[in-house]
């Protein structure tokens, strides 16, 4: 069935398959209990997370983890204006000049002005940034791997299952 559009509330998804075609896909129907409860668990996970394995790595600093939230920004989406990346990231437009100012004094980023709109700023990670991104990275992945190895096996395999699912499914996602 060519030209395929489904209609709210179908209860359907087309399917394209490689012919050209489209083939009609029953989807089942979420109730709003178990959206809410995924909701819920989406929610609590952040803080859960930031709680038992960042909070207890003493050697990373919330400005280091939030200039690492930067860096990780810029180098996935390029130069941006300061108070898109902070807007992104749900950082204060004044939190978000200091640690823009911050990273400058290292070297991590450069100022460069908007070219269609002078009064706009826009940050972009330097060669420095990059690699401190890595050690960065590589500090949070040490800490983290302590901190994995207090569990069981069993837990392991479980947790490392589940975090590929929800890799796959959140990155099958629409942004927006």
């Amino acid at each position: 069935m060519r030209g395929y559009r489904t209609s709210p509330g179908s209860g359907s998804l087309p399917v394209h398959l490689l012919d050209g075609n489209f083939l009609e896909q029953e989807i089942p129907k979420v109730n709003d209990k178990t959206l809410d409860q995924i909701a819920k668990n989406l929610v609590a996970l952040v803080p859960l997370f930031h709680r038992k394995v960042v909070r207890q790595d003493h050697r990373v600093s919330a400005i280091q983890l939030a200039g690492y939230r930067v860096l990780v920004t810029l180098l996935r989406e390029g130069s941006l204006p300061i108070s898109e990346v902070g807007r992104r990231l749900y950082i204060s437009k004044p939190y978000m000049t200091r640690l823009a100012d911050d990273l400058l004094k290292e070297g991590l980023v450069e100022r460069t002005p908007d070219g269609e709109d002078r009064r706009v700023v826009r940050l972009t990670i330097t060669g420095a940034g990059e690699r401190r991104l890595g050690e960065m990275g590589d500090l949070f992945k040490d800490g983290i791997k302590v901190f994995l190895s207090g569990l069981d096996p069993h837990d392991l395999s479980t947790l490392n299952e589940s975090l590929e699912n929800l890799m796959r499914i959140m990155s099958a996602m629409k942004e927006g």
